[in-house]
């Protein structure tokens, strides 16, 4: 369980890198049109909350 927070904290830290970066060169753009950027970047959201959120959830016996 705690590699998948892990990975959802390294997925945080790149896309809050993505953000600072795109901010200062807002010259750049994707080959394809807005409505699949925004789905691309919704899905590493849900992606990325449900890693850092999941180890949350009800421990099995036996688990730590």
């Amino acid at each position: 369980m705690r590699k998948t927070r892990i990975t959802g904290i390294i997925m945080l830290i790149a896309a809050a890198a993505f953000v600072a970066y795109a901010l200062r060169h807002p010259e750049g753009n994707f080959p394809w049109s807005g409505n699949v950027t925004r789905t691309i970047y919704a899905v590493y959201a849900i992606v990325m909350i449900l890693l850092i959120v999941s180890p949350f959830g009800k421990k099995k016996k036996g688990e730590r």
